[in-house]
């Protein structure tokens, strides 16, 4: 696993490039690909890499499920969210942002103190239909920067030094 930060990221859209395929996409605010996207994006990104070296040929996918446990008072809490992302030449990515559309006027920040909403979120991690997941992690999510707070592996995960 590695993670690239992106603070205080502002965009004319949130648009990205899969280096595999070539293929470029546009997010929405709810993380679906080339469906009403988020035009004028400003807050904090973080791409994560998972890099997997499996011990047969079979196609792995990995399935996020992803909870708020704990958020500032000022917003209203979120809903569960999953999704199911193909494993790619034994790499996937899976995109955090945190921030606002400030082409909406009720979506943009007022004044400074709205620069100190953060959330807290749990990400459980999953390997096709395993029940357990293989790691669990930990980000903290504000409009200036999205941090990793823990990673903790899964029963039958094993650590690779390369």
């Amino acid at each position: 696993m590695s993670v690239q930060y992106f603070g205080n990221s502002l965009t004319k859209d949130l648009r990205f490039r899969d280096r595999l395929t070539n293929r470029a996409f546009c997010l929405s605010a709810n993380g679906e690909e080339n469906r009403n996207c988020l035009p004028r994006f400003s807050g904090s990104m973080a791409i994560a890499l998972y890099h997997f070296r499996p011990h047969s040929h079979i196609s792995l996918n990995l399935r996020e499920r992803v909870l708020t446990i704990d958020h500032d008072s000022r917003m209203s809490p979120r809903p569960p969210f999953e999704r199911v992302l193909a494993v790619e030449r034994q790499v996937v990515s899976d995109i955090q942002a945190f921030g606002y559309n400030q082409a909406d006027p009720g979506e943009a920040a007022s004044d400074a103190t709205s620069l100190t909403l953060w959330c807290l979120l749990r990400q459980d991690l999953y390997l096709n239909e395993q029940a357990a997941p293989f790691l669990i992690v930990h980000w903290k999510h504000t409009l200036n920067f999205i941090s990793l707070v823990d990673v903790i592996a899964g029963e039958r995960t094993q650590l690779i030094s390369e």
